[in-house]
C-alpha cells in the first residue's frame, strides 16, 4: 500500500502574503500580469514554497520590499536561466532559531577572465566583484560574462548565470563591493544577471542645491 500525504492547506494570512506578493510583482514596469504564473507546494509541515514564473526585470531592492513584508521567509532563490523564482516560508510557529550558514572557502574559487577592453583602473576592482559572484556557494557551473563599457560613466556587466541563486548572496556582493558597484538587477526576460558598476574615472555627480531668498 502507498500512502500519499495530503497538502497541509494554506491560512489566511499565508494566502495574503502571496496576493500581495503576485500584486507587487505585477505593478513593476514591463510586468505583465496575465503572464505571472503562480505554483505552490505546501506538502511540508513547517513551511511552504510559492514558485512564480513570467517574471519582468526585478532589483534587489523590488525582492527586498517583498521580503519586508513577511518575516518568516526562510530563502529567496532566484533563477534567471529558469526565469523563476522560487520563496521559501515558514509556516507560523514553525520558524526555528536561525543557525550560521557554511561559507565556501576562498581558495576554492579559480576564475579566469578577459578585462583587456576595461580601464587599467577598474581592472582590479571588477577583477574582485567576478571573484565573489564565483564565490557564492550556490554557484556550481561555468557562467559567461559580457561588460559593457559603452556608457563613459559606468560598466554594465551581464551575466548568463544557469545556478539558481540565493538573494541573500547576491545582497551580500552588492554590500562588500558598494563602493562601485551601484545596483543590481535580474533581467529575466532576457535570462541575465545585469550589474552597473562606476567607472573609477569618471566624475561624481553632485545635486546642485539652490536657495531661495
Amino acid at each position: 500500500m502507498v500512502r500519499v500525504k495530503k497538502p497541509v492547506a494554506l491560512q489566511s494570512n499565508e494566502n495574503a502574503f502571496i496576493e500581495k506578493t503576485l500584486h507587487y510583482i505585477s505593478s513593476i514596469k514591463g510586468a505583465v500580469r496575465s503572464g505571472l504564473i503562480l505554483s505552490t507546494n505546501t506538502k511540508f509541515p513547517t513551511r511552504y514554497i510559492i514558485a512564480i514564473r513570467g517574471m519582468p526585470s526585478m532589483t534587489i531592492e523590488d525582492f527586498k520590499n517583498i521580503r519586508d513584508t513577511n518575516d518568516h521567509i526562510r530563502d529567496i532563490r532566484i533563477s534567471t536561466a529558469e526565469e523563476i523564482v522560487r520563496i521559501d516560508i515558514w509556516r507560523s510557529g514553525k520558524k526555528p532559531e536561525r543557525k550560521k550558514k557554511r561559507k565556501r572557502p576562498k581558495e576554492s574559487v579559480v576564475t579566469s577572465c578577459d578585462l583587456g577592453s576595461v580601464d587599467d583602473k577598474d581592472k582590479k576592482c571588477l577583477k574582485q566583484l567576478l571573484l565573489r559572484l564565483n564565490a557564492m556557494p550556490e554557484i556550481e557551473c561555468q557562467f559567461e560574462v559580457r561588460v559593457d563599457t559603452s556608457t563613459p560613466e559606468m560598466y554594465m556587466i551581464d551575466a548568463n548565470i544557469v545556478d539558481n541563486m540565493s538573494l541573500e548572496s547576491v545582497e551580500s556582493i552588492l554590500h562588500e563591493c558598494r563602493s562601485f558597484c551601484t545596483n543590481i538587477e535580474f533581467d529575466f526576460p532576457h535570462k541575465l544577471l545585469r550589474i552597473h558598476c562606476l567607472r573609477i574615472a569618471a566624475p561624481l555627480r553632485r545635486k546642485k542645491l539652490t536657495l531661495k531668498k
